[in-house]
């Protein structure tokens, strides 16, 4: 979820991209300060205030294509959020006007760095809204002249350092994508690499003239979840949500983080902020906000109230992401409370989800195995244990773990128990313990929960860098990064790649 989320608040932020002005004449240096400030109110969720600046830039200097890209992604912003197709049309339109005007402005000035960062950027906006709007293959394409634009930026001027975003973000997304589809892409001439990407993301967040916001927010979530340094990111994002405290999206990454750093009364309360925010526009983040809260009460063991904002969120949410993790904790909460016909209709709901996120494939493998029977209560004990660590409640967990050790009759159930004790030991800065129950798991008969063994691979090279003993750390990185076809492979390699760049 937490990974997707990231994912989806990329293609957000997107939307804030700025460029250096290439006005030569006396509106330049006008232009250059209406864009900070319609910027300055897009931060701010003030979009009424934005919309008015970049109009009267359209307005003043209807010749330049600054006020045509900035009001784009505005639409673009609106579009992403609601998915409504007036928003998507308005940005199309403007989005083509300021793709004309610059390309007509290059034409005699081919050579201008700041026009072919306007060219790159509107190119961005364009793959972004087609890849939301199911357009892949056009998508595809954009992406390619983004980068095609952004480059020739760069080459003109290296100090042009808000190019780097641009480029930043775009290497990193294609270090993502599998190996074997970065092949068939780098026929196409699409290539990319994520050390690079990272780099370029660091440069503009340091550096950057105008998208310097949006850079080190960007460089907050990569923290967050390809590097697990969730300290570092927590600096900037506070710093941002406190610079703009209307930004939804700002508070909401930082409701996110809050969660991982398993301080749930922080995230409670900025979550409850966004939800009476009653942003007409932005209607959906409010609706994941709902589905966090439940998250928050589902691992303080209060399953009741769980229950309310978990429902909540599948009435107010217009797409079907992450509505199949959903009907899965809904599943379990009925099931602990003892209604076991509600808990079975919402196990049968989990194969309704968006079979392109982990969150939502896990749900709907798990769904299928309680829709045929019964949790045992080792099972539920179990639940409310992991949640224990989730609230950093690690004693406890601990010892409940343990009482019940004895009673577990499954192999995998066990392997579960003692990767949750392996957690629980190394967040009380025991690697010794923690090691051990890492193993004892990794070696367990996990049967269809196949996740474990490379979580406990992963468990066991962290223990081992955090000891310094980098020879068994590496062993069990590579051992675990050559595993395949389990539940949240996807945020395991994210994991491991975070081990593995912290060391360089």
């Amino acid at each position: 979820m937490l990974n997707k989320l990231f994912l989806i608040s990329v293609v957000l932020l997107l939307t804030f991209c700025a460029s250096p002005l290439f006005n030569e004449l006396n509106a330049a240096g006008e232009t250059h300060r209406n864009v900070k400030k319609g910027l300055e109110y897009c931060y701010n969720f003030e979009w009424e205030k934005a919309e008015e600046v970049f109009k009267s830039m359209i307005e003043h200097y209807p010749e330049l294509p600054e006020g045509y890209t900035y009001l784009s992604s505005v639409y673009l912003w609106y579009y992403l959020s609601n998915k409504n197709k007036d928003d998507y049309n308005s940005f199309v339109k403007y989005s083509d006007q300021a793709l004309d005007l610059s390309l007509q402005l290059l034409n005699n000035n081919s050579k201008n760095d700041r026009l072919l960062y306007t060219v790159g950027i509107n190119y961005t906006y364009r793959a972004i809204a087609f890849a939301k709007a199911g357009n892949f293959l056009d998508a595809v394409w954009a992406s390619k002249k983004s980068e095609s634009y952004l480059t020739e930026t760069i080459e003109i001027n290296p100090n042009n350092n808000d190019a780097y975003l641009g480029l930043g973000l775009y290497n990193f997304a294609f270090g993502q994508i599998p190996a074997g589809f970065r092949w068939a892409l780098s026929l196409a001439g699409i290539t990319g690499d994520k050390v690079k990407g990272l780099e370029f993301i660091k440069l503009a967040a340091d550096e950057g003239v105008i998208t310097k916001v949006e850079a080190q927010y960007y460089l907050s979530q990569i923290l967050s979840e390809y590097l697990a340094d969730y300290d570092t990111a927590s600096d900037y994002i506070k710093k941002l949500a406190q610079r703009y405290p209307n930004n939804l999206l700002f508070n909401y990454s930082l409701g996110v983080l809050k969660i991982k750093m398993r301080k749930l009364n922080e995230s409670e309360k900025i979550l409850h902020r966004i939800i009476i925010s009653n942003e007409p526009k932005f209607k959906q983040i409010a609706a994941f906000s709902n589905f966090l809260i439940g998250e928050i009460y589902f691992k303080r063991n209060q399953f009741d109230s769980a229950v309310v904002y978990y429902q909540k969120f599948l009435d107010l949410t217009n797409d079907e992401e992450y509505t199949g993790i959903t009907a899965l904790r809904l599943g379990i909460s009925y099931e602990i409370l003892g209604d076991r016909e509600q808990a079975e209709h919402y196990f049968n709901l989990t194969k309704n989800g968006n079979m392109d996120i982990e969150d939502d494939i896990f749900a709907k493998r798990k769904g299928e195995i309680y829709s045929k029977r019964t949790l045992s209560e080792n099972e539920k004990e179990v639940i409310k244990a992991g949640n224990l660590i989730d609230q950093g409640i690690y004693e406890e967990a601990l010892y409940t773990l343990s009482v019940f050790l004895n009673e577990i009759k499954t192999e995998k159930l066990k392997a579960e128990v003692y990767l949750l004790m392996s957690e629980a030991y190394y967040s009380l800065g025991k690697t010794a313990e923690s090691i051990n129950f890492a193993l004892k798991a990794k070696y367990m008969k996990a049967a269809d929960e196949k996740w474990i063994v490379p979580f406990a691979s992963y468990y066991l090279a962290r223990a081992f860098y955090k000891l310094g003993n980098e020879t068994e750390a590496k062993k069990f990185l590579d051992e675990a990064s050559k595993y395949a076809d389990y539940d949240y492979q996807g945020r395991i390699k994210n994991f491991l790649y975070g081990l593995s760049y912290s060391r360089k």
